[in-house]
């Protein structure tokens, strides 16, 4: 690894029982073409191997708490960080080798964060085939002000997509929500500096059993996580508008949930499930699927993504509940649906 003239980066890791994969990340942070300033785990108390592993690798600062959570790992990891610019690395995740060298080249003064794309891997490594955001054409800093003037959103990855300037951690940092840190950082970003797009794929997210995304994945229970997740976003707007008093900036008026997708989908698939989130008696089948129809045309968005979504929310809006259940089960499960089927299609070897 080599050092650079560029702002210092340093990598925070929490981690709590990963020991199958915080060794992978590590090592993909070792493996960086410029080095980190530092590299800081918190180990939220994991009860498996993963200070062993953690401790094997050298120079890296091992910090241990008792288990309080991933939120009080992340403000632990700043606070105890020096680095001009902040990464925090998941510690399922992966680095591509020029992640670091990527983002020191890349920044600039009066950056809030700098954003990058990221592979979806499945629980042994493998690409899903899928990308994280797999950002429109164009999308720069540019467009990101623009959309969010306009939307009061914008195109985000993951945690592990992010790089944050300190200058902006020290305006919000240390975070009091409950979950899902990133996702209030990446909220206000914007009110705070410039958000740089880097449209490469500089990391790895990995999607598996044992992490938040696959919770509450069942036939019967799907409907409570994706309500989960509504009120977790809502949450994020509400604070995007006490930070936006806070500087003096304005938002558009109205529900901010109607100008995200994943958000209206989330909203037409629990109404399709047969579930219940808050305020969702102002919301029909057929409304949520007009505003997405015309969400789609609104942002910046590739054609194929348009296609995709509006057939989507199309076919599952007319679909009788037992056909929308199926349908949604296949979605959030078509990484291993599309595995075991290219599985079970491979020829025959002969010996």
């Amino acid at each position: 690894m080599t050092s650079t003239s560029g702002p210092t980066v340093s990598v925070v890791i929490p981690c709590y029982n990963y020991e199958k994969y915080v060794g992978l990340a590590l090592e993909s942070v070792r493996r960086q073409r410029v080095s980190p300033f530092e590299v800081i785990v918190v180990d939220d108390g994991s009860t498996d191997g993963s200070a062993a592993v953690i401790q094997s690798f050298p120079g890296v600062r091992y910090l241990r708490q008792e288990n309080a959570g991933h939120v009080a790992a992340f403000n632990r990891g700043y606070a105890e960080s020096r680095g001009d610019v902040v990464l925090f690395l998941d510690a399922d995740d992966l680095l591509e080798p020029d992640a670091i060298g990527d983002v020191v080249a890349c920044w600039r003064p009066g950056t809030a964060k700098l954003q990058y794309e990221l592979k979806v891997i499945d629980g042994a490594g493998d690409w899903t085939g899928r990308m994280f955001c797999n950002y429109p054409e164009g999308y720069d800093a540019e467009a990101v002000r623009d959309e969010f003037l306009r939307h009061g959103t914008y195109v985000w990855p993951v945690c592990t997509g992010n790089a944050y300037g300190r200058e902006f951690l020290d305006s919000v940092m240390p975070l009091t929500v409950k979950s899902a840190p990133d996702g209030l950082l990446n909220t206000v970003a914007p009110l705070y500096g410039s958000v740089v797009v880097v449209r490469r794929v500089l990391g790895q997210y990995r999607l598996h059993t044992q992490n938040q995304s696959y919770h509450n994945t069942a036939a019967n229970r799907m409907d409570l996580r994706f309500a989960k997740q509504i009120a977790l976003r809502r949450g994020e707007f509400d604070a995007l508008r006490v930070h936006a008093r806070r500087v003096g900036a304005r938002l558009p008026e109205g529900s901010l949930l109607d100008r995200e997708l994943v958000f209206l989908n989330y909203r037409l698939m629990v109404k399709k499930l047969g579930g219940q989130y808050a305020d969702d008696a102002q919301d029909s089948v057929m409304s949520l699927w007009r505003k997405t129809v015309a969400l789609l045309f609104s942002r910046p968005f590739r054609f194929k993504v348009r296609m995709t979504h509006w057939m989507w929310a199309t076919v599952l809006a007319v679909s009788p509940r037992p056909f929308a259940r199926a349908l949604v089960q296949l979605r959030f499960n078509r990484a291993e649906v599309l595995k075991r089927f290219r599985r079970s299609s491979a020829p025959l070897s002969t010996v």
